[in-house]
């Protein structure tokens, strides 16, 4: 461009086309969010968290945590992972305290219900709706600590999950979608960190856009709603907490007390 040479300026009518666009294409995807939200609402209702009394002198696992521990998205409340545990090892006892919508703070209450009673496995899975309702990390963090000392409490063998980079689920868009990865990077973090001083296994689901397996097939791993995990999406995480955590190892084992008293 020489000196003196104007500027060209876009014209008024392609500023508001362009304007136009931008809104519409917001407000289709605020429409789409509220739809997922409503498919979302009818999965949770009709949800059915799994237990299954087992045999006496059997061990038993504890259950506790948000919706993905509740099984939330499968069709069936024998594909969540309870329910997979229970098929592979029939003869254990299954308690499942989890809920719908419950944060870090209301996994800490399932627990203190179990005080006392002993089990061979606490499986928890928490820390989404932590993510999704903004709990600050400065309030987080003495809960995390709290959550892994009262689960320690409970059992030797203590398997925490918490969530995976939501940002890259089907249901959200930027910038919020950009928001939501670095706020589970964190929690993420925060979570291994007391898993590790507690001596609890964490399993650790987030993973970066290039090597994450569900956002990459989110028509197989994603329900309805393109929130909650499908069944599938909760069989691949079932294979994956049976590799790497003493699960498998300490439902093998007969034990020696009675079974945990199930509601």
């Amino acid at each position: 461009m020489s000196i003196g040479t104007p500027i060209r300026r876009a014209a008024p009518a392609t500023l508001a086309t362009v304007a136009g666009a931008t809104l519409a294409l917001g407000a289709w995807r605020w429409l789409q969010l509220l739809a997922s939200a409503r498919v979302g609402e009818d999965l949770a209702e009709r949800a059915v968290a799994f237990e299954r009394r087992g045999k006496q002198h059997a061990p038993t696992v504890l259950v506790v945590g948000d919706s993905i521990a509740v099984g939330t998205g499968a069709s069936r409340p024998e594909e969540s992972i309870a329910g997979r545990i229970s098929a592979a090892y029939p003869e254990v006892t299954i308690v499942n305290r989890a809920r719908n919508g419950a944060r870090t703070l209301d996994a800490i209450m399932q627990l203190a219900d179990e005080a006392g009673t002993r089990y061979d496995v606490v499986l928890v899975h928490v820390g989404g709706n932590d993510v999704l309702r903004r709990t600050p990390l400065r309030a987080l963090a003495p809960q995390v600590h709290a959550l892994m000392h009262r689960a320690r409490r409970l059992s030797h063998h203590v398997v925490v999950t918490t969530l995976p980079n939501v940002g890259l689920l089907p249901l959200f868009f930027p910038p919020f979608s950009w928001w939501l990865t670095r706020r589970a990077r964190l929690v993420c973090a925060l979570f291994a960190q007391e898993a590790k001083e507690h001596g609890v296994h964490y399993v650790d689901f987030f993973h970066p856009r290039a090597t994450d397996p569900f956002s990459r097939n989110a028509s197989r791993y994603f329900a309805g709603d393109r929130l909650h995990p499908s069944a599938e999406c909760y069989a691949f995480v079932y294979e994956t907490l049976m590799s790497c955590t003493p699960i498998a190892a300490a439902l093998s084992r007969p034990r020696l007390r009675p079974p945990a008293p199930s509601s």
